[in-house]
């Protein structure tokens, strides 16, 4: 300092002041902002993704929205529109969040949602959970991990942990936990332990599943092409393997409607129609008819042969074909209330009838058409030389062969049903 001339000095201090006033002036502006505790973010209960945050501040709106990124691209896609399209209903709109990975498997987002006036008086309170899966970002919903009757089951624990009578399985929101699922309606909450609902559990390793079967064989479907969907009631079977073997041959698919009673004999079997990427559906537990008034009947015969295809393949069906075709309001409801689709035929081959292969085949040919159901059964040998000769020849004649909900999502559900 001794060898500082005066203007060196003062050029110091001046420096030192401008320092010290721009750093009080922004403490003042800091500390003057009304908003600024919506600005800020608690990172403790955000244990995965990186924090976002948009803040707009206009005369008429302010909105301070917090919410993660994961680096995946179909999860951070989802949430930036979602967070874009959040109803901003009041003067002020406030949303911070919550999140965590679960199981080694799951993400776990809970946004917290405040609406405030402009004196900053809360408004209204709102909480969004949304669950998604690691590895292939899709959104989860309650169907992805929730099974079996698990709708009737909703309603009976809503009502008993929470006196709320649920109407709308649609409306529930949940959060996976270490030992539990935790379900919301609104402020509604119930609790279920994975011990004690390992059967409805779909979620990996909570539930009955022993394996989860990889599927190894995928075929691709042109929506432009025609397409047949060729279906087996009643097995498996000690036929059904070669019924695969065939279908593999030709690189062509089918839907396989099973009874439980024959799942339980044929694990194997059942094992290879998962890998083989055919579609396994159901047919009732031992073929007794659906079309019934007792509710439990209907659960037992469907639900009990979903267990044994789930602890087989880790896979469940979607589809229901009821025995002889026969269903009523009742299992309409019953299907609806838990995620199933019934599912028929427009064309029967009549094979259990006649166990005749050339006129099962004569029968198959003439009702082949664009969006056709056909209907066999996997239990006799003349189906199987029926089937060997009606492959070829619908291929020949520029049908795919494709599962049947490959079939209603490119050509519709021209069953009738």
């Amino acid at each position: 300092m001794q060898n500082m001339n005066n203007k060196q000095r003062y050029g110091i201090l001046i420096i030192i002041f401008l320092i010290a006033v721009g750093t009080g002036t922004l403490w003042l502006w800091k500390g003057n902002d009304p908003y600024q505790k919506y600005k800020e973010v608690d990172d403790d209960n955000k244990l995965i993704g990186e924090v976002q945050s948009i803040v707009t501040e206009s005369d008429e709106q302010k909105s301070f929205l917090h919410y993660p990124k994961f680096d995946q691209p179909d999860v951070d896609d989802y949430i930036e529109k979602w967070v874009q399209d959040l109803p901003k209903e009041s003067d002020i709109t406030y949303m911070d969040y919550e999140s965590n990975e679960i199981l080694d498997m799951y993400w776990n987002v809970t946004f917290h949602v405040q609406q405030l006036d402009a004196d900053q008086n809360l408004i209204k309170t709102q909480d969004y959970n949304y669950t998604f899966h690691k590895d292939n970002g899709k959104r989860l919903s309650i169907n992805d991990i929730l099974r079996r009757d698990y709708g009737d089951m909703l309603k009976e624990q809503f009502q008993k942990q929470a006196e709320y009578n649920l109407t709308d399985i649609a409306k529930v929101h949940f959060t996976i936990g270490e030992d539990a699922l935790v379900c919301y309606v609104e402020d509604k909450q119930i609790t279920l332990p994975y011990d004690q609902f390992a059967k409805y559990m779909r979620i990996h390793g909570k539930g009955i599943a022993k394996t989860f079967t990889e599927t190894k064989r995928t075929l691709s479907v042109d929506p432009n092409k025609k397409m047949i969907a060729l279906t087996f009631d009643d097995g498996p079977s000690p036929y059904t393997e070669e019924f695969l073997k065939l279908f593999e041959s030709y690189e062509a698919n089918a839907s396989f409607f099973m009874l439980g009673q024959n799942v339980i004999n044929y694990p194997e079997t059942v094992k290879h129609m998962a890998e083989g990427g055919f579609e396994i559906c159901n047919h009732s537990w031992d073929h007794q008819s659906i079309a019934s008034k007792d509710r439990s009947m209907i659960k037992r015969e469907v639900f009990d042969t979903q267990d044994e295809i789930y602890r087989i393949t880790g896979k469940e069906p979607t589809r229901i074909r009821p025995p002889y075709g026969a269903w009523n309001d009742l299992t309409q409801e019953t299907m609806n209330d838990n995620g199933m689709k019934i599912t028929l035929w427009n064309v029967d081959s009549e094979d259990w009838s006649n166990r005749d292969a050339s006129v099962t085949l004569r029968r198959a040919k003439a009702g082949a058409c664009d969006g056709a159901v056909i209907l066999f059964h996997d239990l006799y040998p003349s189906t199987l030389e029926a089937v060997k000769q009606l492959i070829p020849y619908l291929q020949k004649e520029g049908y795919q062969l494709v599962t049947v909900s490959e079939l209603f999502q490119y050509k519709g559900d021209l069953t009738g049903l």
